[in-house]
């Protein structure tokens, strides 16, 4: 499937449009073919930002269908074993977890978090394994926007070390069990990630790059100073992931922005004494139908080429989600919609059809609780709501519709990409509200996920209005909306 990746940071935007050619054995890189590339440099500010996308976007040869990767976001990234616990409660602790990272409150934060196995050391409870991303929902709005005005349709946010998570997924290593580093150079920002069988193991931010400042300029860094100041990074990182992780890293794999960066292999192979590969050629991109220009700045494009064909598995685009109920005085009260994307966000990404009976308990424990709550009312509900949603109060309407909310994300196909919910009680009964984008190779096969998915929701009740279903030319997806009366 065709998307585009946007790599943006402060100072250039990379855009790949690409998709995956097909299966690859194992130990080779998954194939991807390359459509179109464009750089944008020099950014002033957001509008000339939007002004140069929009000028791509209305050249065809870009899907309007993208995922982004942001460079300049304050961002959290961590690997966690935690007490074993329901997967609601390990994504409750890894929300606080990164809002606490963040030194923010969990309203302003989106999480994504990935819930791995269990692991058992002698003597001890069994944990569970999660690795979770956050970031500020403000940050991430402002930096979309330009991007979304452009008339690009982000379905994923990631931060570098996301995308790296992408790189790793595309490059699986040969033998269960390795353990390899990826590291993208920037001028004056790098990151850094430590994977294991497509599993993220360590992540970091670094606040430097391949460029030193001096005198309020940059200036390229010595070879050698840069390969000790990397390999010491490397190191630290090795040894702090040694401490819960007992395979060693095998091989380093580097990618980014730095001219010549093959030079850097060398002197770091020799510090650190193990395989040091760089991404500066056309492995594992289809050589035959390359676009003039794609081959010599490889290394440059990968991690924008990477999050368009393998999206990571965590996703930190807000979800604009209000829960509300109308009072006696038939006033809505809401509640803040990045409140309700931190309860639920991690359910609208990478859910894969689940079966109807299971979609059906869960919308069954809702509605229970639903009825349950009938009586509550007063200038109290909304804090009530709001604490909800905190984790605070477990029986008030926030956590009902988080519920309800994850038995729709649970609903969606993979080619449905969830936009907006909106739930409002009105007496004995709840009106939840759903918009989604569905894609597809073309306008019958997204039109006929639109259907599957439209299917899966009749378990929420009766539709107040026929649902509107819009073909959208500019992206070759179907847009939808459906109102629902849910019965408590």
């Amino acid at each position: 499937m065709r998307r585009t990746g946007i790599d943006l940071s402060s100072i250039r935007c990379n855009v790949v449009d690409a998709e995956s050619s097909g299966r690859r054995r194992r130990g080779e890189p998954t194939a991807f073919r390359v459509h179109d590339f464009a750089s944008i440099t020099h950014l002033d500010n957001s509008e000339a930002l939007g002004s140069e996308l929009k000028a791509l976007a209305a050249r065809g040869s870009f899907s309007r269908r993208a995922w982004v990767n942001l460079w300049d976001v304050r961002s959290s990234h961590q690997y966690v074993l935690l007490p074993s616990a329901s997967d609601a409660e390990l994504e409750s602790r890894a929300r606080r977890q990164g809002a606490s990272a963040l030194g923010m409150n969990e309203l302003d934060v989106t999480v994504s978090s990935v819930i791995g196995g269990t692991r058992g050391e002698p003597g001890h409870h069994p944990k569970r394994e999660v690795s979770f991303f956050a970031a500020g929902s403000q940050d991430i709005h402002a930096r979309l926007k330009p991007i979304v005005d452009a008339g690009f349709l982000v379905e994923g946010v990631t931060t570098p070390c996301g995308a790296l998570w992408s790189q790793a997924r595309l490059r699986r290593a040969a033998l269960p069990g390795q353990v390899h580093a990826h590291v993208v150079l920037g001028v004056s920002q790098s990151a850094l990630g430590i994977f294991g069988d497509g599993a993220l193991l360590y992540a970091r931010d670094l606040e430097w790059g391949y460029r030193a400042p001096s005198d309020g300029t940059t200036a390229a860094q010595d070879r050698e100073s840069l390969a000790d100041r990397l390999s010491m990074e490397l190191r630290r990182s090795f040894l702090y992931l040694k401490q819960y992780w007992e395979q060693d890293v095998s091989q380093v794999l580097l990618c980014g922005d730095m001219p010549e960066i093959r030079s850097l292999t060398a002197p770091l192979i020799e510090r650190l004494n193990i395989e040091v590969e760089t991404l500066d050629t056309l492995e594992g991109i289809d050589g035959s139908a390359v676009p003039d220009g794609f081959a010599e700045r490889a290394s440059t494009l990968r991690l924008a080429s990477a999050i368009a064909v393998e999206p990571p598995p965590v996703n930190l685009l807000p979800v604009d989600v209000t829960a509300g109920r109308t009072n006696r005085s038939g006033r809505m009260i809401v509640i803040g919609g990045t409140a309700a994307a931190v309860a639920f966000g991690a359910f609208l990404y990478g859910q894969a059809s689940v079966a109807r009976t299971s979609a059906e308990r869960q919308l069954d424990a809702a509605r229970r609780e639903m009825s349950s709550l009938r009586t509550a009312a007063g200038a109290n509900e909304a804090r009530a709501v709001r604490a909800s949603i905190q984790g605070a109060d477990s029986d008030a309407p926030g956590s009902v519709l988080a519920r309800v909310f994850e038995t729709i994300a649970n609903a969606a196909p993979p080619a449905v990409t969830l936009r907006s919910m909106r739930g409002s009680r009105e007496g004995r009964q709840w009106s939840v509200s759903v918009s989604a984008h569905a894609a597809g190779a073309d306008e019958t096969a997204a039109r006929d996920a639109a259907a599957r998915f439209l299917r899966a929701l009749s378990i929420l009740g009766e539709p107040l209005r026929p649902p509107t279903i819009r073909f959208l030319p500019e992206t070759g997806g179907v847009e939808l909306a459906a109102t629902y009366r849910v019965v408590s």
